[in-house]
């Protein structure tokens, strides 16, 4: 090689790298990072009532194991008390504070999630119906509603904030089968 092709070469790697980086560093800053929500339906309750039965608090119990390294910066929970029960014993255990969300504001929430957990890991307990709109408000598919007798679910969404629709959903269960 030249030393002519080769100061070429490196001409036009050195523009290559020069125009790419600022993409780089605004996909780092804005995209790269992955915001992962946990979310599960609040643990088992009799019928209408809002206290979690005994069973209930088992399955809550279980969060804890499941929590326990998953990294989660952010606890929510909806401002029932089957809905705090269930969050209760993950937060002790990760020593943090739950923060109450509006059970009807689904919306709302996600919003507050990527403005002060982007590129966090955090858990949300809803209910049959807001799960899934909290799913699809932060970019994942659109689910029907959560079987009555159904609590053992736990979906793990991850969602790049730049590409919000294109969420990638897992959907696990824990504890104790549901019926």
């Amino acid at each position: 090689m030249t030393w002519r092709s080769r100061t070429l070469a490196v001409g036009l790697f050195t523009a290559v790298i020069v125009c790419l980086l600022p993409f780089c560093v605004w996909w780092w800053l804005g995209c790269g990072t992955e915001t992962t929500f946990l979310i599960a339906r609040h643990a088992d309750r009799v019928a209408n009532q809002d206290a979690l039965t005994a069973v209930g608090l088992a399955r809550a119990q279980e969060l804890v194991h499941i929590g326990e390294k998953a990294g989660i910066v952010a606890i929510y929970h909806s401002d029932t008390e089957r809905a705090r029960q269930t969050a209760a014993p993950l937060a002790a255990a990760l020593g943090i504070t739950p923060l109450v969300y509006p059970a009807a504001n689904t919306a709302a929430l996600v919003t507050q999630i990527f403005a002060e957990h982007r590129g966090g890991k955090v858990f949300i307990v809803g209910h049959s119906n807001t799960v899934p709109q909290i799913i699809s408000a932060a970019g994942g598919p659109n689910l029907p509603d959560i079987a009555a007798d159904e609590f053992d679910n736990l979906f793990v969404l991850s969602v790049c904030r730049c590409r919000r629709g294109l969420a990638t959903l897992v959907n696990l269960q824990y504890g104790a089968p549901s019926p």
